[in-house]
C-alpha cells in the first residue's frame, strides 16, 4: 500500500491516490461503514472519457441505500476496474486496495492537492461524529 500521504479525500468520502501519472479513485471505509455490504456497482464512465470535477462516475447499491459517486478531480479516465460489477464485495473487502474503481489522468495536480490529507479527513470524521 502506498504511503498514506499519497492518498487524499473529498468531503463526499471518495478518495484519490497517486499512482504514477494517474490517480486512482475509490470510496472510503467511513462511507462503507454507513452503507454496509455493497450489492451492486455500476460504472458510468469508460477509458477515454473526460471527467469534470464533481461528475458522477459510478453508482453503488447496498441494502441500506443507492448512492452516486462523484469524482474528486477532473481529467481523462485511463482505466476502470473491470470486474467490480461481478464482485462488488471487493469494494468492502479492500476499499483502499483492490476496491479502487477508476484511474484518472488529471491535467495537473492542483485539484488533487486541494483534497483533504489523512489528518484533515480524520478531523472531518470526528466533527461529523460529534454532530450526531
Amino acid at each position: 500500500m502506498p504511503p498514506v500521504h499519497a492518498r487524499r479525500y473529498a468531503r463526499n468520502h471518495v478518495w484519490a491516490e497517486l499512482d504514477g501519472d494517474s490517480v486512482l479513485v475509490g470510496i472510503s471505509a467511513r462511507a462503507l461503514d454507513q452503507l454496509g455490504e455493497i450489492t451492486d456497482f455500476v460504472l458510468r464512465v469508460q477509458p477515454g472519457d473526460e471527467l469534470a470535477l464533481g461528475q458522477c462516475f459510478a453508482v453503488l447499491e447496498s441494502a441500506k441505500a443507492e448512492i452516486e459517486l462523484f469524482t474528486p478531480l477532473s481529467g481523462a479516465v485511463v482505466r476502470v476496474h473491470e470486474g467490480l460489477d461481478l464482485a462488488p464485495s471487493t469494494i468492502n473487502d479492500d476499499c483502499y486496495g483492490e476496491g479502487w474503481m477508476i484511474a484518472v489522468r488529471p491535467p495537473d495536480l492542483s485539484e488533487f492537492t486541494t483534497l483533504l490529507d489523512a489528518e484533515a479527513y480524520s478531523e472531518l470524521l470526528k466533527t461529523a461524529a460529534s454532530c450526531v
